[in-house]
């Protein structure tokens, strides 16, 4: 009788454990869309960032990350670095006024524009003061 009243406590806390994960990892894909600090272009790097959660058993696992090939390279820069003509004979970009026949081309790297970083360290703070406050009940 008392067993079976604490097994229905722990699992409702165990589903609103689930729930406040699901709530507060949407909230890190709003937090890092609206704070993402780049200039959009196209808008898919912003459009692409996503989270999930998903139950596996006792544990409960939150992601979030973006959805393009270059999100890293928007979360943690790039360092100085050369680069090689593939299948064109020289490089041309606007602005440049003539085409650069040399091959490499040095580039100094970008800087960082974090938005996933940022976010989790709120998931993190929310999380923590949430979970605590759910299972003192």
């Amino acid at each position: 009788m008392f067993c079976d009243g604490v097994r229905e406590s722990l699992r409702r806390k165990k589903a609103a454990t689930y729930l406040l994960c699901q709530n507060i990892s949407n909230d890190m894909e709003r937090k890092a869309k609206s704070i993402a600090p780049w200039q959009d272009r196209t808008a898919h790097a912003r459009q692409s960032i996503n989270s999930e959660t998903q139950l596996s058993g006792y544990d409960i696992n939150m992601t979030i990350s973006h959805g393009v090939k270059y999100g890293r390279y928007l979360e943690k820069g790039t360092s100085a670095h050369s680069i090689y003509l593939k299948n064109k004979k020289a490089f041309m970009w606007n602005g440049l006024p003539h085409p650069i026949k040399k091959n490499p081309i040095k580039h100094p790297g970008t800087k960082p524009y974090p938005a996933i970083i940022p976010a989790i360290e709120y998931g993190k703070k929310q999380l923590d003061m949430e979970i605590k406050k759910l299972w003192e009940e």
